[in-house]
């Protein structure tokens, strides 16, 4: 929640038990960042939040830089941080575009193997048991398992370079503010998409598989692109 003047309200955070001081800064953050009780371009007070969280300034301060790298905060030259803004249409092409290049080129090299198969096989049907035919308003638990369904198709190559940059893109974060206070609109478009690629997966057809990802991260895009242009 924010108050009349905009600044987030720090009376709304609850501290998180069995994790390093950093870490419960950070989620803490996070969750406040994707649920929008911190509003874009909001500045966060180091000081307030360390006092609400019964911490000192260091590991707030940790987690603002880890949450800078991940573009969902903004460290200004002397006035500390501020909540980055929502990605804007041509820079969320620009995500979508590199996120194309890297998991197609990784499913393109990727050694498939039963096990392999496996991991993806359970993914998709726990993303299935959340589809109802109504709108997934608690999106997170569909949004974790599709973020391991692609960094599972990612991991196939065995290449760590690849599998961090594509890590490091954070497109799960980006999408889950997209998300927030609408739903997951487009959650049975993309489960039967994922089940397309498994099958062609579990067919042993990786020629298949890599034009199926390919529609499908360019589905994914013109589903955001148009919900933003609402």
């Amino acid at each position: 929640m924010t108050d009349r003047s905009g600044s987030p309200n720090y009376a709304t955070l609850k501290r998180q038990p069995y994790l390093s001081l950093t870490d419960i800064a950070y989620n803490t953050l996070l969750e406040a960042i994707i649920n929008q009780d911190f509003q874009p371009g909001a500045a966060i007070s180091i000081d307030s939040l360390a006092r609400q969280l019964n911490m000192s300034n260091t590991p707030v301060r940790e987690a603002l830089m880890r949450a800078n790298g991940e573009r969902l905060v903004n460290q200004k030259t002397n006035h500390g941080f501020v909540v980055a803004n929502i990605l804007t249409p041509t820079e969320l092409h620009h995500l979508f575009d590199v996120r194309h290049l890297l998991e197609t080129h990784a499913l393109t090299e990727a050694n498939i193997t039963s096990e392999s198969v496996k991991t993806v096989t359970s993914l998709v049907e726990q993303m299935q048991s959340t589809s109802d035919g109504t709108i997934y308003h608690d999106f997170r638990d569909y949004m974790a398992l599709d973020y391991q369904f692609h960094y599972a198709l990612i991991k196939l190559a065995d290449n760590s370079f690849l599998l961090d940059a594509w890590d490091d893109l954070h497109v799960h974060l980006h999408l889950s503010r997209l998300y927030t206070g609408v739903g997951l609109f487009d959650r049975n478009h993309s489960t039967i998409e994922h089940q397309a690629i498994l099958d062609a997966l579990q067919q042993d057809d990786k020629k298949k598989a890599v034009t199926l990802l390919s529609q499908h991260i360019k589905r994914v895009e013109k589903r955001m692109q148009s919900f933003l242009k609402k």
